[in-house]
């Protein structure tokens, strides 16, 4: 299990949950990306809200987008939301199940 955490920015709703399935199915890139950006994305909240077993994600998303409108409106580089992923467990995940992301970490980080 990869634990990752949503919460609204104005913390009315903060939750934790499985990314694992945002895991199995992210292309490559998509994997890269959320490890730049320091395992966080609102992408994992995305992709999972409208899955079984993700309701209350779903909630979280739907009051961010209609309650916390106006003032992302307002700023737009103000986030309405943020998701960060358990970054321990991600590579420990990644490096068990999906090696060839590791490797492409590795590349990338020595790049930088």
């Amino acid at each position: 299990m990869i634990r990752a955490s949503c919460h609204t920015a104005d913390n009315a709703f903060a939750l934790e949950f499985d990314a694992t399935p945002w895991f199995l199915e992210a292309d490559p890139q998509s994997l890269l990306h959320l490890a730049a950006q320091g395992w966080s994305s609102v992408w994992l909240a995305d992709a999972l809200e409208t899955r079984s077993g993700y309701e209350r994600l779903h909630q979280l998303v739907t009051y961010a987008a209609t309650r916390l409108r106006e003032e992302s409106l307002e700023d737009p580089t103000w986030d309405a939301l943020t998701c960060v992923v358990d970054a321990s467990e991600a590579q420990e995940w990644l490096a068990e199940n999906r090696p060839e992301i590791v490797s492409m970490l590795g590349r990338q980080q020595s790049a930088s």
